[in-house]
């Protein structure tokens, strides 16, 4: 194996050589997230939500990137964004490895108190911040973690002696990579415009597939077992993980194992070995009904759909049996109902739907098309000895 960023070896060195449980397990990790959604609209202030349950709180402030992170969502009745938890474990994790001691909160800091050296990196050319955390180390001004919040770029950089780790944080299942697909044409064939077309040609190949062999509203017959569609040659979704490290420039992705040790993968990995792999992306897919919805794109279907429910369509506006629209419930929303389903491509936000005797009604103007996704998902299938045994021959064992 030939690699030639010294930086990136030690780093590997130090989360193969060494033990680095996770500050918090995937377990733990799993039990804040459900707290937070199932209580953080239940009490008005934060210190409230802190003493629902004592232990869970314990566990966020044992990470001070989840106490923030929990205490700003909290504080604008958000739902955490999904991953969010995780990256930051992970990001403590390594401080503590690197005795990265000293925590600033990018949103509620003087950034200009910070040592010198990290401020040219906080910031893009039109000055605004980059970041949401920064750990650093409080005797060696050139050893620094800078974690972002841009779902367009990797996750943070790592400093060693002033020299650059790029680190992508991922869950021990997660998506790499995860693209809106516009529309799909009333025969329900996906297409894909000329932007789609030019940032994202790894993705074709899965697209026209997708095509050839099937159509969104198939998916929903009763002949169909499975609503996504995930029939993906291997190697295909292979070009797509290493697109996903090129494209972000990541030197490493860092998740945990099953027994919540770090690991670190590079590129490379993703063809694994003669004798074991060390990924697997089972799970990728296409989902017909993402999470992402715009105007209608399909009229004559949006018609159709209206009228199979028993539904009436007079001068644009539809009126429906109330038994034949279910409840739709918001993501993140802790079981509210945000809309009325024609089916599950087609909704109505409850706002714009009104009830008169026995019907629903509501401007055909006014219902909303879910947009399908296609997803590459990434889970690291070899544990720390495998791993250190794939890294043996760069790393420094004496």
């Amino acid at each position: 194996m030939i690699m030639n960023n010294e930086t990136l070896i030690e780093f590997l060195g130090d989360v193969y050589l060494k033990d680095n449980k996770t500050v918090l397990t995937d377990e733990e990790v799993k039990q804040v997230e459900k707290f937070y959604k199932d209580n953080y609209k239940k009490v008005e202030t934060f210190d409230e939500f802190l003493k629902i349950n004592p232990t869970i709180t314990k566990k966020i402030k044992k990470v001070k990137g989840v106490y923030a992170e929990i205490e700003r969502q909290f504080n604008s009745k958000s739902a955490l964004q999904p991953g969010t938890i995780i990256e930051c474990v992970l990001a403590q994790t390594i401080a503590n490895m690197y005795n990265l001691s000293c925590f600033v909160d990018s949103f509620h800091s003087y950034i200009r108190e910070l040592p010198a050296n990290v401020l040219p990196y906080l910031r893009a050319e039109e000055n605004t911040l980059l970041c949401r955390y920064i750990y650093y180390d409080p005797n060696n001004y050139e050893n620094f973690l800078i974690q972002y919040g841009n779902p367009t770029s990797y996750d943070a950089d790592l400093f060693l002696n002033n020299h650059i780790v790029k680190l992508e944080f991922k869950d021990r299942l997660a998506r790499a990579g995860e693209r809106d697909i516009k529309q799909y044409d009333e025969s329900g064939k996906l297409l894909m415009d000329n932007n789609f077309l030019r940032d994202n040609p790894e993705y074709i190949p899965l697209i026209n597939q997708f095509n050839e062999e099937t159509d969104i509203f198939s998916r929903y017959s009763p002949e169909c077992t499975n609503v996504n569609y995930n029939d993906f040659d291997e190697e295909t979704k292979k070009e797509i993980l290493r697109s996903y490290f090129t494209n972000l420039d990541i030197d490493t992705l860092v998740t945990l194992d099953k027994d919540n040790e770090l690991l670190a993968i590079t590129i490379d990995c993703v063809d694994g070995t003669d004798s074991f792999d060390i990924i697997s992306t089972d799970g990728s897919e296409i989902r017909p009904a993402g999470k992402n919805p715009g105007k209608v794109f399909t009229p004559i279907f949006l018609n159709d759909s209206i009228i199979n429910i028993g539904g009436d369509i007079n001068n644009n506006k539809a009126s429906v049996p109330i038994e034949n629209m279910q409840n739709r419930i918001g993501r993140g929303t802790g079981g509210d109902i945000t809309g009325k389903k024609i089916n599950n491509l087609l909704f109505v936000t409850i706002e714009k739907v009104n009830q008169e005797n026995d019907r629903y009604l509501f401007s055909l103007e006014d219902v909303r098309q879910l947009k399908p996704t296609i997803a590459i998902h990434v889970k690291i299938i070899a544990d720390k000895n495998k791993l250190k045994e794939y890294y043996s021959e760069i790393l420094d064992q004496d």
